[in-house]
């Protein structure tokens, strides 16, 4: 029985090892009557300063080999830390620019180093005007044109209580309506809203497709029951990674990169989202 449980120990140990060394890519395949021609994107969250090699190049090289149209990033790219360097995110970013469209949204790390100077001093200024400069579009809470004439992205960044521990506080219906307003009808609308959990409540605004992160995919997963915890520990969360849709919105939720807080991953490597959104007379490509 000791050998047993000794045997499986050390299993569950080289799992976690591996799963928070290595990531995966998981393709998603979306059809949309707004978009004129097949629209070939990918989705980072939730990074926190991890390096799959140095500065990031195998994940670097993975993307380079989707050959994405664009990068949508869902937040927290980085830990807040008062006195980290984000030298190696930096870098990676840059590559990522000199490359590739990237529209970058908040997660709550990004937002709480924004506006807690007292605590961060000017980190996130530094930073924020760091990515600026490499031409990365930084969305905070609003809307911009992107790289496509049929394609427009939003940007949603929600109050810090709504990330509390142990408790979902109740988000007033009209929330969203109110930060972003309707979305616009004549073309495919993307939201980066970082965390998953209100997603009936950006559903309202009426975006084609939202893309979140957050939830690290439970951090440990178990077959047929899916994630364990959420960063905010509450237990089985009913968002932990995958597609989801509420009406005619569709989210898809990336069980994100790296770690922190909990620095363990379970049957539950790091993802890379490859996502292509098909016009809707075209058939999907299995």
């Amino acid at each position: 029985m000791l050998k047993a449980f000794g045997c499986l120990a050390a299993l569950v140990c080289l799992d976690i090892l591996y799963d928070t060394t290595h990531f995966v890519v998981k393709r998603y395949e979306l059809k949309s009557s707004k978009i004129k021609s097949p629209y070939h994107f990918v989705v980072l969250s939730d990074l926190h300063d991890k390096a799959f090699g140095y500065q990031n190049k195998k994940l670097l090289d993975a993307i380079d080999k989707i050959k994405p149209e664009a990068v949508y990033i869902a937040g927290d790219m980085i830990t807040a830390l008062p006195g980290k360097q984000y030298d190696d995110t930096i870098a990676f970013l840059k590559a990522l620019s000199e490359k590739y469209p990237v529209y970058y949204g908040s997660g709550n790390h990004e937002y709480r180093m924004r506006i807690d100077t007292e605590k961060y001093g000017n980190m996130s200024s530094e930073f924020e005007e760091t990515i600026r400069n490499l031409g990365i579009v930084r969305l905070y809470t609003g809307s911009c044109d992107s790289h496509r004439k049929d394609v427009k992205v939003y940007g949603l960044e929600i109050d810090r209580m709504y990330y509390r521990k142990w408790k979902m506080p109740v988000m007033p219906a009209d929330y969203s309506l109110q930060k972003i307003g309707i979305a616009e009808k004549d073309c495919f609308t993307i939201l980066l809203a970082h965390n998953p959990e209100y997603f009936e409540n950006y559903a309202k605004t009426g975006v084609d497709l939202v893309l979140s992160g957050h939830m690290h995919g439970g951090i440990a997963r178990i077959p047929f029951l899916g994630g364990v915890i959420s960063p905010k520990f509450r237990l089985f969360p009913k968002y932990d990674g995958g597609l989801f849709t509420k009406k005619d919105t569709t989210m898809i939720l990336s069980r994100g990169l790296g770690c922190h807080t909990i620095p363990i991953r379970f049957f539950n490597p790091g993802e890379l989202i490859e996502v292509m959104v098909y016009p809707e007379t075209d058939e999907i490509k299995m």
